[in-house]
């Protein structure tokens, strides 16, 4: 089966209406642009401080963040799943997140919003000339597969293991370059 994003989730926004002295300190945290554009799964400690603050969307487990600007029509629209169950967290403001309202396999949710297939959807929504943006709305029109329960969760766990794979061969390389 496939469905358009918007009809098995909603969209949040990130930080608004902040003032640089609102960073760097406070009991609240922040997840980082480079967070979700780097990892298929938040990096749960790759956060930064922040104020509290109650009129703020807080990030919950199996949101997914979605960056909304790059340099490049190639980098909109990278997803990071959240799996942290942590209070007062929010989003950066260059992301929105979206919060799905099906039962998904939140690993196979991770590495199917990055598949080839489902990125150059994302890339032809850039818009820009020396900087690339993407309209949360717009996103909410692209349709992914939703195949049933079980079968997200083995295609989720073969991608991962692939993931993990791939890591320990790029660290085992990066290694044997510093011990040459």
């Amino acid at each position: 089966m496939k469905c358009k994003l918007g009809d098995v989730g909603k969209t949040f926004t990130g930080l608004s209406g902040k003032t640089k002295e609102d960073f760097g300190h406070g009991e609240g945290k922040f997840v980082t642009y480079i967070n979700v554009f780097k990892n298929p799964i938040s990096d749960l400690n790759e956060l930064e401080n922040v104020e509290i603050d109650d009129n703020q969307a807080q990030v919950n487990y199996g949101d997914v963040l979605f960056t909304t600007s790059s340099e490049t029509p190639d980098e909109v629209g990278m997803s990071s799943v959240w799996l942290g169950k942590q209070d007062n967290i929010y989003l950066n403001s260059f992301c929105f997140g979206y919060r799905p309202q099906l039962v998904f396999d939140y690993i196979y949710l991770a590495f199917m919003l990055r598949s080839p297939s489902i990125r150059n959807h994302f890339m032809l929504l850039a818009q820009g000339i020396s900087r690339y943006n993407i309209s949360k709305n717009k996103a909410m029109e692209i349709s992914v597969p939703i195949p049933e329960l079980n079968e997200q969760t083995k295609i989720g766990e073969f991608f991962k293991h692939l993931d993990d794979l791939i890591t320990v061969n790029e660290h085992k390389s990066f290694n044997s370059i510093l011990s040459s």
